[in-house]
C-alpha cells in the first residue's frame, strides 16, 4: 500500500529545499516535533545549512519510498562561494515532515582542496543523473524489499576487511559515483584505457597498488576493484541503515559508517602484491549511498561521504531490518 506518490514526495522535497535556501523553516510543512540533523549532529531548525545555503545547482537525484513516506535527494548546493553536495532525507507522516537528515560533503575550510573537493562542479556539468536509475524493472523481475536490502548489504560485507575473495555482485557495466566523481569508468572508456596501458608496457597488476583514486585503479571495473583486496584498510562498516527501498526501480538507499583504525598500513593484495593503504590515523566516513540492483547485480551506485571523528555514533535509531 502506498502512503504517498513519487509526486507527493518530490513536491515536499521541493518545499523543504526552498525553505532551506530561504533560511525560513516556517516555509516547510514541518510537524511540531520535526527533527533535523546535519552530518550526524542534531541542530535546531534554521541552523547549519539552513542559515548558509544560498541556492542549489542543476543536479538532483531523488530516491523515493512510497510505502514508508520517505525520499532522499542528492543535490548540489551553494554556500557563498562554496559549492558542495547535499544528501537530504525526509519522512512524511500525516502529510507533514517529521524527519530531516542531511549529510553535506564540503571542501576544506579556507579554500584548500580536499579529497574530491570539486565534485559538485562535476555533478553540475552532468546536470542530471544517469537515466538508467529511473527505468522501471519488469514486474515479473522485481525483488522484494527484503531481497533488495540483502543484496545492498553484500556491498558493505564485501568492502569490510576486503580480501578479494568475497561475493561481489557487480554487473560488468556497473558505474559508481563517489562525491561527484566517477570511481569506475564506463566499459568503453575502461577497455580503451586498459589497451593503452597494456601497449605502454605497464604491469596490469600494478593498477591496484596505489590509491583507489589513482588513474590506473579507475580503469578497473567495480568487481575488479573489490577482487584486488585493496580495501583491507576498511576495518569495520557499522550501523548499516536501509531506510528507503524503491521496488519498482530496484533502488536501495542506505547509510553507514566506514571505520578506518589507521592500523592497517602495509598489507598484501589478493595476488600477493605488497601495498600501503596510506592511512595511519583513525577516522570514520559517514556515508549515504544508493544502489540500483538488476537481476541481483549492482548496476549503478552513487555515494556521498564526509569524514567524522572515529567511532561516531548514529544520530538516528536503527530499524528492525538494519544492521548494527
Amino acid at each position: 500500500m502506498e502512503l504517498y506518490t513519487r509526486t507527493d514526495l518530490a513536491s515536499q522535497m521541493d518545499r523543504l529545499l526552498s525553505a532551506m535556501v530561504a533560511g525560513d523553516p516556517s516555509l516547510a510543512p514541518l510537524s511540531q516535533t520535526a527533527r533535523y540533523t546535519e552530518n550526524g549532529i542534531a541542530l535546531p531548525m534554521g541552523e547549519g545549512a539552513w542559515a548558509t545555503m544560498d541556492g542549489f545547482g542543476p543536479y538532483r537525484h531523488d530516491i523515493a519510498d512510497s510505502k514508508t513516506g520517505q525520499m532522499a535527494s542528492f543535490v548540489t548546493i551553494r554556500e557563498g562561494k562554496t559549492r558542495s553536495i547535499l544528501n537530504l532525507r525526509l519522512r512524511l507522516e500525516k502529510g507533514v515532515i517529521s524527519e530531516i537528515e542531511a549529510i553535506i560533503a564540503r571542501p576544506d575550510i579556507g579554500g584548500a582542496k580536499g579529497l574530491m573537493a570539486d565534485g559538485a562542479e562535476k555533478l553540475n556539468e552532468s546536470a542530471k543523473p544517469d537515466l538508467r536509475w529511473f527505468e522501471a524493472i519488469p514486474e515479473n523481475e522485481r525483488l522484494s524489499r527484503d531481497e533488495l536490502r540483502q543484496i545492498a548489504n553484500l556491498y558493505f560485507t564485501g568492502l569490510e576487511k576486503n580480501d578479494g575473495k568475497g561475493d561481489y555482485p557487480f554487473a560488468e557495466d556497473c558505474i559508481r559515483i563517489e562525491n561527484g566523481y566517477l570511481a569506475t569508468a564506463p566499459i568503453d572508456r575502461r577497455e580503451a584505457e586498459k589497451l593503452a596501458d597494456k601497449a605502454s608496457g605497464h604491469d596490469p597488476d600494478s593498477r591496484a597498488g596505489q590509491s583507489p583514486y589513482s588513474w590506473n585503479f579507475l580503469t578497473m571495473s567495480a568487481k575488479e576493484q573489490f577482487e584486488t583486496g585493496f580495501f583491507a584498510f576498511v576495518d569495520r562498516i557499522r550501523h548499516r541503515r536501509f531506510p528507503i527501498v524503491d521496488e519498482e526501480r530496484a533502488c536501495v538507499f542506505t547509510y553507514a559508517f566506514f571505520d578506518h583504525s589507521g592500523t592497517v598500513r602495509d598489507y598484501r593484495l589478493a595476488n600477493g602484491q605488497a601495498v600501503s593503504g596510506g592511512l595511519d590515523r583513525p577516522f570514520t566516513w559517514m556515508i549515504a549511498e544508493v544502489f540500483r540492483i538488476e537481476k541481483g547485480l549492482f548496476t549503478r551506485i552513487e555515494a556521498l561521504m564526509t569524514p567524522v571523528p572515529y567511532g561516531t555514533e548514529p544520530a538516528w535509531p536503527l530499524a528492525a531490518h538494519d544492521i548494527r
